[in-house]
């Protein structure tokens, strides 16, 4: 139970996959830090992170995750590879 498993939940539904997949198009898979392309990339939750956003919203299952635009929308997400994603408060274990 609690938010990790909510966390897993959510990074396993199509829609946040799709929605990495929009991340990577709008960024031209390129690291929006160093400009590497396309090499181990991830998609990062900016300016508001995945948690803050789980948080904010009182999202407490997938359903709830499902309704919650700001969770899914593109203007809230960037490029990263992840030496430089490593290095960003946004990383998951600098947010704890």
């Amino acid at each position: 139970g609690g938010t990790e498993s909510l966390m897993k939940q959510i990074r396993k539904h199509f829609r946040y996959r799709q929605w990495r997949s929009d991340i990577f198009t709008k960024d031209n898979y390129i690291c929006v830090f160093c400009g590497k392309r396309g090499y181990e990339i991830q998609a990062d939750h900016y300016p508001k992170t995945f948690s803050f956003i789980l948080k904010e919203y009182k999202i407490k299952n997938l359903e709830d995750a499902l309704k919650c635009e700001e969770l899914w929308s593109i203007n809230n997400g960037r490029t990263l590879c992840i030496k430089c994603h490593i290095k960003t408060d946004t990383w998951g274990k600098n947010i704890i």
